[in-house]
């Protein structure tokens, strides 16, 4: 914190090189779904991008995680940052499109902290990395797990924010405030639903919810 605060250690390369005057150019299009950029050409041409994603309502997502038993957040040691009811809704929406079609390959889960990272692993072993580890890359679908539910955390710094929400080409769902919505109907990961059409949503009221419909589809 000290080197943070006196010595500027905690801005980028590029943010201090931009500071001294270095000529840097600036990236203007985008191949992911994200409105306000301009699209790369292929963005126009391929359908994928302007089709629903099967079996959800919307293209992204804050989706209400209830506290588990009373409880949101723990701390089981220093610095180890959980939370049991964000781990189990992710689970179960990953089994979710799984079980619609969606490959394994497609879907990435990510975290802010090691210690959700480890607990998400208890549950299921899948693509699970933090934050930090994902820059520079992407996903068709991010499930995001941002873990504190008492204060901000390391979602604060903007970078970690901006490399959060900027890894999903096609669906990002971010757990923490709006319930997920779902559409039942469709049991493939295929729908002809163009993008800005919600269809019939079903309101997730949390994970004893997704349970039964994870559940339903044995």
């Amino acid at each position: 914190m000290a080197f943070q605060k006196y010595s500027r250690m905690d801005q980028s390369l590029f943010t201090r090189f931009v500071r001294l005057g270095i000529p840097y150019i600036e990236l203007n299009a985008q191949g992911r779904r994200y409105r306000d950029l301009g699209d790369l050409s292929y963005m126009n041409k391929a359908t994928i991008f302007r089709g629903a994603n099967a079996g959800f309502s919307y293209d992204y997502q804050l989706v209400d995680v209830p506290d588990y038993n009373g409880r949101g957040e723990s701390v089981p040691s220093p610095w180890f940052y959980q939370n049991q009811e964000e781990a189990e809704y992710i689970v179960s929406v990953y089994m979710y499109m799984r079980l619609l079609g969606y490959p394994a390959r497609n879907i990435s889960i990510l975290t802010i902290y090691n210690g959700q990272m480890h607990l998400i692993c208890d549950v299921v072993n899948n693509q699970i990395t933090t934050v930090d580890k994902f820059q520079g890359q992407q996903n068709d679908f991010v499930l995001l797990s941002l873990v504190r539910t008492r204060f901000v955390g390391h979602i604060r710094d903007v970078r970690r924010l901006i490399v959060a929400m900027s890894r999903a080409r096609l669906g990002l769902y971010v757990f923490l405030p709006d319930k997920l919505a779902l559409n039942l109907n469709e049991r493939t990961s295929f729908t002809k639903r163009n993008v800005e059409d919600a269809g019939d949503p079903f309101l997730v009221g949390g994970i004893e919810d997704m349970n039964q419909i994870v559940t339903s589809f044995k």
